[in-house]
């Protein structure tokens, strides 16, 4: 029997583990399902960006501004770093620098939406303007 081929794109979890897929999305979002795949990947994303951003946090200052838990509009920044790293491979250091300018607009006034365009327009076009 021929195996059945999958419809639409295979997910983000799956491009970057492998046959560990289930597991890797059981760890992140801590066994909780959500309604759909999308937001399975973006939770992905979201804990891609807030690894990297613990692990640099003595580096960057009022990381609280932006790394909020409660926070459902900061996580949209938060995918978008994520995804600036696992999509577009930037490394590290740049993403915490995105961050920064991230922080510095939100403390200036601009709105998460604002904020969340501006990163997706800069990794999808690699220019950078502040």
């Amino acid at each position: 029997m021929d195996k059945k081929r999958g419809r639409g794109r295979p997910k983000m979890t799956e491009k970057l583990v492998g046959n560990h897929a289930k597991s890797y999305e059981f760890m992140l979002t801590g066994g909780r399902k959500f309604s759909s795949r999308r937001s399975t990947v973006d939770t992905v994303y979201a804990m891609r960006a807030a690894f990297i951003l613990t692990e640099f946090a003595s580096e960057i200052d009022d990381l609280d501004v932006i790394f909020v838990p409660d926070d459902y509009m900061c996580r949209s920044i938060l995918n978008q770093l994520g995804r600036m790293h696992l999509i577009e491979n930037y490394d590290k250091e740049s993403v915490v620098d995105i961050a920064k300018v991230a922080i510095h607009k939100k403390k200036n006034g601009d709105s998460v939406k604002d904020i969340e365009k501006y990163i997706r327009n800069g990794r999808m076009t690699s220019e950078w303007k502040v």
